[in-house]
């Protein structure tokens, strides 16, 4: 058996990780992991370390690549002895959180791209359009016994809820766009909303950071009826997968990855007073048609969210062969990346992100010394 285990090459994982934790981004680490183990050797990595690993021939890199192009993921692409190199990690059209991959990208066999199916069906006519050619879309998963089913019965008409959830610090979620949820309150009634995360609204009910599993958070959501995102640019935000597992009907923008699905409700950026209607709709929808729609949404999550699924994919396309072109960009593709990148709030030599990078490795080195 030893000897087995002595010829399996490594998978470097360079992802949060963290077996005990079933929220993301640990879940997508755990699973990398749970998918890889039995075919490699594993060894993990802090996304924001500094550190630079020394593979041995036939080793694989796969994880997240952090905008800093000091930390590990980056460091180690150069590395001739790699067997394959792949990058997982969200994706959205949006420039100023992904152009600083315009490097990275096109060293990597494969760009496992996290995202709903309305980003990927966009990005032949996208600025992003070169790294087509290495990209695989990926369904998130989501534990359903972990979010349970607790909506069993709606408000009564005119008296629903809706529940925003979620952050839009500059450095991460920065396209939440909550000014438009704000919007909707001021026009539709704020007493009609709640908001959880690092954002309150005025006059809006606000719940501060919660834990979304336990019994109080649970109390809380199960009294609305409706999860809704307002985001400009969200690639497959787990919060709608966990607010259909509790069986809350999720009224979104389609530019959070899930668009032309008849039970979940989208709502237009574009047309204020289309999306007002959708809102005054839903307060007057039979609730017979709200009972289908978590029927529904329950047999998708079935069907196109399960762990499994998002491992089986990975390891199909971790054991695929490299058989991808080299990426060549055109000069005006470069001088776009560039200027994007400069204006982005995770533009590595900003304060804050510097600040967030050392404070990390510094928390990485006491662990390292305190083992």
């Amino acid at each position: 058996m030893l000897m087995k285990d002595n010829l399996k090459k490594t998978a470097h994982i360079v992802y949060p990780f963290d077996l005990s934790k079933n929220i993301n981004p640990w879940s997508i680490g755990n699973n990398i992991y749970k998918a890889l183990k039995n075919n490699f050797n594993i060894k993990l990595y802090n996304w924001t370390s500094l550190a630079k690993i020394n593979p041995n021939n036939g080793d694989i890199l796969i994880g997240h690549a952090h905008s800093n192009p000091y930390t590990i993921f980056r460091r180690s692409l150069k590395s001739k002895k790699w067997k394959k190199k792949i990058l997982i990690q969200p994706y959205n059209e949006d420039p100023l959180q992904i152009s600083y991959l315009y490097d990275v990208v096109p060293q990597c066999d494969f760009f496992l791209a996290i995202c709903g199916k309305y980003w990927f069906k966009r990005l032949p006519t996208s600025n992003f359009k070169s790294w087509k050619k290495k990209m695989f879309q990926l369904d998130l998963g989501l534990d359903t016994n972990q979010y349970p089913f607790i909506k069993k019965k709606f408000n009564s008409k005119n008296k629903r809820k809706f529940i925003y959830i979620g952050n839009d610090y500059a450095y991460n979620n920065f396209a939440k766009n909550i000014n438009f949820l704000k919007k909707i309150c001021d026009k539709v009634g704020k007493s009609q909303f709640s908001t959880v995360g690092n954002r309150s609204l005025e006059g809006v009910k606000h719940f501060g950071w919660l834990n979304l599993q336990n019994k109080k958070s649970i109390k809380i959501i199960k009294n609305h009826d409706f999860l809704i995102q307002t985001s400009k640019f969200d690639a497959n935000p787990t919060v709608v997968l966990e607010s259909m597992s509790w069986g809350l009907i999720p009224v979104i923008t389609k530019e959070c990855g899930y668009p032309n699905i008849k039970s979940i409700m989208n709502i237009s950026l574009n047309d204020f007073s289309k999306t007002v209607k959708t809102i005054n709709r839903l307060q007057k929808i039979d609730t017979k048609i709200l009972l289908k729609y978590q029927k529904k949404n329950n047999a998708y999550l079935k069907r196109k969210h399960e762990w499994s699924i998002f491992r089986k994919k990975i390891k199909n396309i971790v054991l695929k062969k490299s058989t991808t072109s080299p990426i060549k960009y055109t000069p005006n593709e470069i001088k776009f990346f560039n200027k994007s990148i400069l204006k982005s709030p995770n533009y590595f030599l900003n304060y804050d992100m510097l600040f967030l990078v050392l404070k990390s490795n510094i928390k990485i080195l006491l662990n390292f010394f305190l083992k």
